[in-house]
């Protein structure tokens, strides 16, 4: 099993394991110990430092994801390369103070009758944001040198293990509501500290700078590619982030609540996708260095098949299990139930087109990213304006998804025309009707008590749904792995 496949596996794990802890967290407890208005305020404060730390990066992700293996040496100081990135992520976080020292007090104003709490716990923005640029930093640092683990380890298993212990201290009355928002960023800086000592501890810590070896010519490319990558790491997050400031805007923090328990939802179609990413990276920057157009094909088309049949089977899971999830929920999220499906649906397109971002990022065209994300901005403002006063939180989904398919599938065609990379094949087509043949099973069967029509629900869903693709071979990494679980499972019988 290659490197690529070993941390896939390990990365969706923990990703799942934490997704777990996250539904007992966001799904189970929070509406029930929370207001909506206080589920709302900690979601902005997060939005808010994550589309800041894009901005104050100053795109130097795109550096360390492109230019990292013209650095990489064997003795750990890579010619300096972390210094430089620490020197421009601080000087980013400078300009960021600058600019929230204005606009802080235009921000309470603006939001101290529609969203008084994000009002109260502004003050905590700057903290958040040092901690979530330095954290994105060191994650994607580690990440080039061959580790994708460690960084969703801790952001999507061990924070929400800090979080469950948050929500359970003010549930019995130990800590008020600032206290669990000062231990929510606090929680953040843990993160950073083990990252930080793991680095250490590896030898891959030196705050020496090496100007000489950069050249005129690669200090401009690093200037470029710092320019598009701020707009990129903007638009990047866009979906996950406007949405929610666009219904704040609208409609207030209540509904920001609402919207972010039923879309968490629909996140988890995601999660195989983003260890896929985060992986691949570094390998995909060397095959371009080497002009390995094989092994960037060969990558493609295994993450689409794959991230598509994941996503598949959770979104047919979703879609089955729909009462369920709402059986589970307060009354007040019973509204929701589009809003899980509709961005479903669009992040199901989205893992569906595999590696897609990654190609285009690290290639010579991640100007084309840049692009792309600018007609990705314009859909989603314009489509929120018009669908969220029509359809409250439904109109933010179906704006969300519209945006979604568009800028994916567009990406999918420029990889294709310049590159001749596609990642499409009958196997999709073969995999859809799989995923329908199970979700119609899923939806034939009487709803019964809650947990017992969880459990069969899911199970004849997931029997049908792998059955299908074992024996039409889908995919021939998931039939490997399938093959090597069940040789273990005989040997140990």
């Amino acid at each position: 099993m290659g490197i690529v496949q070993r941390q896939t596996l390990r990365g969706t794990a923990w990703s799942y394991i934490g997704a777990l802890l996250g539904f007992v967290n966001i799904a189970l407890l929070s509406p029930k110990i929370f207001s909506t208005g206080e589920i709302g305020v900690v979601q902005l404060l997060l939005s808010f430092a994550t589309m800041l730390a894009q901005f104050s990066s100053l795109g130097f992700i795109n550096v360390i994801n492109r230019l990292f293996p013209y650095f990489r040496e064997s003795r750990g100081r890579h010619h300096g390369f972390l210094a430089l990135s620490l020197t421009i992520t601080l000087a980013g976080f400078i300009a960021a103070l600058v600019f929230l020292r204005f606009y802080s007090p235009h921000f309470e104003t603006a939001n101290i009758e529609r969203s008084p709490l994000i009002s109260e716990y502004s003050f905590y923005l700057p903290a958040l944001l040092l901690v979530t640029l330095l954290f994105n930093l060191l994650d994607n640092y580690n990440k080039v040198l061959y580790d994708a683990v460690l960084g969703t380890f801790l952001r999507e298993f061990l924070f929400r293990i800090f979080n469950l212990v948050l929500i359970a201290l003010f549930w019995v009355g130990l800590i008020d509501f600032s206290g669990y928002v000062f231990g929510y960023v606090v929680s953040q800086g843990v993160l950073l500290i083990i990252i930080f000592i793991s680095l250490l501890a590896r030898g891959e810590i030196s705050l020496k700078f090496e100007p000489g070896f950069i050249t005129p010519q690669l200090r401009r490319e690093i200037i470029i590619l710092c320019l598009f990558g701020m707009l990129t790491g903007f638009s990047t997050i866009a979906l996950t982030t406007f949405d929610k400031l666009f219904i704040n805007r609208y409609l207030g923090e209540g509904e920001v609540g609402i919207y972010s328990i039923a879309s968490y939802f629909a996140v988890l179609i995601l999660l195989p996708g983003r260890s896929v990413a985060k992986i691949s990276i570094p390998f995909v920057a060397e095959s371009w260095k080497k002009d390995d157009l094989e092994t960037i094909d060969d990558m493609y088309s295994r993450s689409s098949i794959n991230q598509y049949a994941m996503g598949l089977l959770i979104f047919i899971g979703l879609l089955v299990n729909i009462e369920n999830i709402f059986r589970l929920l307060p009354d007040v999220y019973r509204s929701s139930s589009a809003v899980i499906i509709l961005i479903g649906l669009g992040n199901l397109v989205s893992v569906s087109a595999g590696i897609n971002g990654v190609i285009l990022s690290t290639s010579a065209l991640y100007r084309y990213q840049t692009w792309l994300m600018f007609i990705l901005i314009a859909l989603f403002v314009t489509t929120s304006m018009i669908f969220i006063p029509l359809f409250g939180i439904t109109g933010a989904a179906l704006a969300a998804m519209v945006s979604n398919i568009i800028y994916n599938m567009l990406g999918v065609v420029v990889v294709g025309r310049r590159f001749g990379l596609w990642p499409y094949g009958m196997g999709h087509l073969k995999m859809t009707i799989v995923g329908l043949a199970a979700a119609s099973a899923g939806f034939l069967i009487p709803q019964i008590t809650l947990i017992p029509d969880i459990i069969i629900r899911s199970l004849l869903v997931t029997f049908i749904f792998i059955g299908g693709v074992y024996f039409w071979r889908l995919s021939d990494d998931m039939n490997g792995l399938f093959v090597s679980f069940m040789a273990k499972m005989k040997n140990r019988l």
